[in-house]
Formats: structure tokens, C-alpha cells, sequence
């Protein structure tokens, strides 16, 4: 049997550390009055927020509010570290000093995939003083696998049991560059993707996870905020993201800010030579909308609006110094390679678009290994869907790093297969529709 630090070694949480979530649920005021209270407290929930009442004056009503709001909090933001509960089994034994009763550790077990048949024992402090690893129960461990280094080793150690220090928690160096930036939220969020890598150490999908979680979720958290700040300008009556590459941003986009978000199935094969059906689906949608594309000049968007007499207000993530002429970017990059590997590290696991009917996207098949893609996608969303703020403050300047930082983790294997151009025969799009439809 092993026994089990919970905290940052079985759960991790979104916002990294705990006093975040005091923020969250009260402001920057409320912080400093939520430690004070755990600090003159008999050390459990309910006499922490009696505390808080006592220090504040405040009704029962609002600090029950505060209570409900933190707790709603924790679960939300629980996420499994996914290398230690693979390691999990019947009959193990969560250990944990916490002012968490044993019911709410439960609870947060339960949400992160902990069996039922695993036994859970908290404390305030009795690890830290050492008082459980004197008991009968601690020596029926083989193992205790826990992150702190008193705690979880240094105390079991002293009392003869053996003991494993869990690292891997802590930030890597380019999540601490992220919150030495003053963007916790975004080192918090590549951590929370980090660790919750499913796959075996060493193998081409653990890999291909980590890079997404390095490079695309500070990427597309960026992106995401600098095209919720253009559009708090433009004020657009919707957004939609440019099939495929910015499908992810998209989604990532809408799981933070919210709004009426849309797809704009197109290609660049759809605005050099569009059909019938695709002008009148472009026109439709048009009116209102802000197109956000991840890399380009624009030139293709100018000659569609020339041909047909569609304004299309596109605004791109990313674009090259020496080719801004056609539409606005919200960062300037150095080089085209990387707008090529922001492209290639945010593909769609569907074919590209090659014509539009009755509103609903023809496609092609998939030019590249899909693999990889649902890998990286996955990765992206476990990170970026939980960042646990908005983040704030973030630059041009930010997006242009984290676009070079993706330029230089993409999977290699992706960009071997990249295609700037698609060239379909011409019977092509008619036999790919009647398959499709």
C-alpha cells in the first residue's frame, strides 16, 4: 500500500496557488483578511469563515456567500496530476494536512478520478509535526509519494518509513518567465496542461503534449486577450475565427470570454475562387462580424472584397513586418516560419474547407497525420479551458514571444507535412461534396 500527499501531488489546482482563489472569490482586499482568519482559527472550514466574520463584522449571509464562492472555486479549478493518479491503487491512502475536512477531500478526490476504495485521513498538521508518522497506521505504507519537502520526506524519513519527494509540480523555467512577466494565468494554465499529461514519459505523445502545453496554451491565451481588447474597440455584433487554424483559438476564446462567437468555414482556395453558394453564405455572415484569422498579409481577403463587393473586417493574430499592408495584426513577427508553425501547432483534426453549401462546410481530407493533432489539441484545451482568470496586461510584445516560443516546439513531423497551396482537380470539390453531403 502507498500513501499520498493530496495537494500538488494526486490534485493540482488552476490558479496555482491557494490564496489566488481568495482573490477571486472577494478582490485584492479581501486576501489578507481570508489568511488572517485561517490564522486565528481552530484550523477547519467552518472556524476559518467564523473567523472572517468576527474580524469583519459582516452579516452571516455575505460570508456564507464567501464560503460557497471559494469552495465552487476549488472544484472548479481541480485538475488531476495525471503521472501520480495513474500510480493510484485500491486500497492506497490519501494523507493530507489541510483545513479541508475529510468530506470535502472526498469530494475533490472523486472529481479528479481517485477510486472510492482509496482511504483519506486529513489533518491540520499532524504530518508537519510529525505526529502521524508515529502511528501504527502510517508504518502500513510501503511508500509515501508527497511534494513537500518536511512533510512528505524529510518527517517520514526521520521516523524510518520510506519516502518518495514528488517535483514536478513546481514551475518549469518558462512558466516562471510567464509569471515573472506578471502573467500568473498564463503559467498557471501551462502548468495545469503540463501536468495533467496522460501519456508515458518518453514516448512521441507525451512529447508532442508537453510542447502544446509549453508553447500553444500561453499562445493562444494571448491571442485570445488581444482579440477580446480589439474587439472591445470594434465592437462587433460577433466574432468568427477563420477555419481551420483558428478553430482552436476560437474555442479557447469562448470558453473565457464568452459572446457570440461563430466559424467562418473559408480557405484560401474558397476566397480565390468562390462559388455561388460561398459568396452567399460570406455575404450573409459579413454584416456585423469580425473575422480573426491567425496569420496572413490580407492579400487574399482584398481580392475576394474587390471580386464580389463583401467588406470582410478581418483582423489577424499574427503577421510579418515587411507585409502588413492589407489588415491589421495584432503582433509583429520576425519571420515567416513562424507564422507557418502557429498555423501548423493549432490544426483542426477536419479537412481543410474547399467550398461552402447551405451554410454547412465541404472539406477535404486531412493532409496530415491526425495523431498528432488530436495530441496537441487535447493538450491546448486541458490548459488553456482552465485558466482560472483572464489574463492581464498582456502586449503585443507578449504574443510575438509566445509565437516565436511556438515556432520553435511545433511538432517537426507536422511541418514536414504542411501545404501552403492546395490544388484540387476541377471535378475534385464536386465528387468531395457528394461524399460529404
Amino acid at each position: 500500500m502507498t500513501s499520498w500527499d493530496f495537494f500538488d501531488t494526486l490534485m493540482g489546482r488552476a490558479c496555482g496557488e491557494p490564496w489566488r482563489l481568495f482573490e477571486a472569490v472577494g478582490g485584492p482586499a479581501y486576501v489578507p483578511i481570508r489568511q488572517e482568519a485561517e490564522r486565528r482559527s481552530d484550523k477547519t472550514w467552518s472556524g476559518i469563515f467564523g473567523q472572517v466574520r468576527a474580524i469583519t463584522g459582516w452579516e452571516a449571509g455575505r460570508v456564507d456567500a464567501l464560503a460557497r464562492d471559494e469552495w465552487a472555486a476549488e472544484l472548479r479549478g481541480a485538475f488531476p496530476i495525471a503521472e501520480n493518479v495513474a500510480r493510484v491503487r485500491p486500497g492506497d491512502r490519501i494523507v493530507s494536512d489541510t483545513y479541508f475536512s475529510t468530506e470535502q477531500v472526498r469530494e475533490l478526490a472523486d472529481r479528479i478520478g481517485i477510486p472510492r476504495t482509496v482511504d483519506i485521513v486529513t489533518s491540520w498538521d499532524d504530518k508537519w509535526t510529525g505526529r502521524w508518522w508515529r502511528t501504527e497506521q502510517a508504518r502500513e505504507a510501503e511508500l509515501h509519494v508527497g511534494d513537500n519537502p518536511r512533510s512528505d520526506y524529510a518527517q517520514p524519513r526521520a521516523a524510518g518509513l520510506a519516502a518518495e519527494r514528488y517535483t514536478g509540480g513546481r514551475l518549469t523555467p518558462a512558466e516562471q518567465a510567464w509569471e515573472k512577466a506578471g502573467l500568473w494565468e498564463i503559467a498557471a494554465a501551462a502548468r495545469a496542461a503540463r501536468l495533467q499529461n496522460p501519456h508515458p514519459k518518453g514516448s512521441p505523445e507525451a512529447g508532442w503534449w508537453d510542447g502544446a502545453a509549453a508553447a500553444n496554451v500561453p499562445f493562444l491565451l494571448t491571442a485570445a486577450a488581444l482579440v477580446h481588447d480589439y474587439a472591445a474597440i470594434a465592437q462587433p455584433e460577433r466574432i468568427a475565427f477563420v477555419s481551420r487554424d483558428a478553430l482552436l483559438l476560437g474555442g479557447v476564446y469562448h470558453a473565457i470570454y464568452g459572446g457570440q462567437v461563430a466559424s467562418f468555414h473559408a480557405s484560401r482556395e474558397t476566397l480565390r475562387r468562390p462559388s455561388e453558394s460561398f459568396v452567399h453564405y460570406a455575404r450573409q455572415l459579413a454584416p456585423g462580424t469580425l473575422f480573426v484569422d491567425l496569420h496572413g498579409t490580407g492579400k487574399t481577403v482584398r481580392e475576394f472584397s474587390r471580386a464580389t463587393g463583401i467588406d470582410l473586417a478581418y483582423v489577424f493574430v499574427c503577421g510579418q513586418r515587411r507585409l502588413q499592408a492589407h489588415a491589421p495584426a495584432l503582433a509583429t513577427l520576425r519571420g515567416i516560419g513562424t507564422g507557418t508553425a502557429v498555423e501548423v501547432a493549432n490544426y483542426h483534426n477536419e479537412g481543410r474547407v474547399v467550398d461552402v453549401v447551405g451554410d454547412r462546410p465541404v472539406r477535404a481530407d486531412l493532409e496530415y497525420d491526425d495523431r498528432i493533432v488530436r495530441v496537441h489539441r487535447a493538450a491546448t484545451l486541458a490548459g488553456a479551458t482552465i485558466c482560472c482568470r483572464r489574463p492581464r496586461g498582456v502586449t503585443p510584445e507578449h504574443l510575438a514571444e509566445a509565437a516565436e516560443i511556438v515556432g520553435r516546439t511545433v511538432p517537426r513531423e507536422l511541418l514536414r507535412q504542411h501545404q501552403v497551396e492546395h490544388r484540387s482537380p476541377d471535378a475534385a470539390p464536386h465528387a468531395i461534396r457528394r461524399r460529404i453531403l
